[in-house]
């Protein structure tokens, strides 16, 4: 590939862009970097000190192209700034990574003053007899914690206005092909995808909303059965996983340990419900199920009631191709590390990394 003017080293099949800068964006310039990288079987690897902090959007960049994030520490020594995990050599990122995995570095320390955060990983298919909408579902989750998205754009700044129609006409430009968007707001951030399939627009999104602290909201669960049946009167919600975790406030990402994510529920929309396995004990033990209705019949919301161990069971009665074919390929892995959608959380468990927006 030609160089390109971010590139501030090669080492064998790494493409290193350093950044001294405290919070580092996703520019256009960024962007086109990573594409170009990627279409050219290269691995970006960017490299930051130690307080560095990446955007949401550009966590979900290095996600989808295949991109590292290695974090130099004072004394020369390199660690995954998403997993902590020590590397040897930028070269790890490639032939282990571009996630490395094992035991954090004693470097890696662990979040301090981190807040309360709910994600929402969910796919949705648009009814072809009516008007495609991309944004609506993230503003009905949304409102679930009294927040909405103020700001968005393909690459940052995300200087626009927040606009459903405009952010839908964006994405009707780029179709047949995979569209990205991000958008953010007070206590929030997320990241949108489109693409055509089948003659229908597959939307998946990935939220992160900042709820209070003090314990469960007992009425969250309520309110966030409230907000699917709302989405699906007018899209058609697939699969999603709910999940509650630790951030920081301002959802920036940084190189430090936030522990485990918990997951919380997953949504199961009507087409997807004939993929489940429902013979033995139905449902599954440890879980509660409340459906709501959609234009082919009923899905479901069903709540875990002890966390992994629960998730990991439930996607255990999923027929994982038919749901793939279902979504005709749909980018399905999380924006965010530490959320359980689609085939990354069916073949790994859905447990990312962790210090993930």
């Amino acid at each position: 590939m030609v160089r390109h003017p971010l590139i501030d080293d090669v080492v064998g099949p790494a493409i290193v862009v350093d950044s001294s800068a405290p919070v580092v964006w996703l520019t256009d310039s960024l962007d086109s970097l990573l594409r170009r990288a990627e279409a050219a079987g290269r691995t970006v690897v960017l490299r930051t000190g130690q307080e560095a902090a990446l955007t949401p959007a550009l966590r979900h960049a290095l996600g989808a192209h295949g991109a590292a994030w290695a974090v130099r520490g004072s004394d020369g020594s390199l660690r995954d700034g998403r997993t902590g995990v020590a590397a040897a050599s930028l070269e790890d990122f490639v032939t282990q990574g571009p996630e490395l995995l094992g035991d954090p570095a004693p470097e890696h320390r662990d979040a301090v003053g981190s807040v309360r955060q709910i994600s929402i990983d969910l796919t949705l298919r648009h009814h072809d007899e009516r008007t495609v909408d991309i944004g609506s579902a993230i503003e009905a989750l949304c409102e679930t914690v009294g927040t909405c998205p103020t700001r968005w754009g393909t690459s940052e700044p995300l200087t626009s206005a927040w606009d459903r129609w405009v952010v839908t006409q964006y994405a009707v430009h780029e179709s047949p092909g995979i569209s990205t968007s991000y958008a953010i707001g007070d206590g929030f951030a997320a990241t949108m995808t489109a693409h055509l399939t089948g003659g229908v627009v597959v939307e998946t999104m990935s939220a992160v909303l900042t709820v209070p602290e003090g314990g469960s909201d007992p009425q969250l669960a309520s309110r966030l059965l409230d907000a699917v049946h709302r989405v699906a009167s007018d899209v058609e919600p697939v699969f999603g996983v709910v999940m509650q975790r630790r951030g920081d406030a301002d959802h920036l990402v940084r190189a430090v340990g936030y522990g485990e994510p918990e997951p919380l529920a997953v949504i199961v929309g009507p087409e997807a419900t004939r993929f489940l396995d429902r013979r033995g004990e139905w449902p599954p033990v440890r879980t509660t199920t409340d459906t709501f209705p959609g234009e082919v019949g009923e899905g479901l919301v069903v709540r875990f009631e002890d966390g992994w161990t629960a998730l990991e069971s439930f996607l255990d009665r999923i027929d994982e191709d038919r749901f793939l074919q279902l979504v005709g390929g749909a980018p399905l892995d999380a924006a965010h590390d530490d959320g359980a959608l689609g085939p990354h959380a069916m073949q790994h468990g859905g447990q990312g990394s962790q210090g993930a927006a």
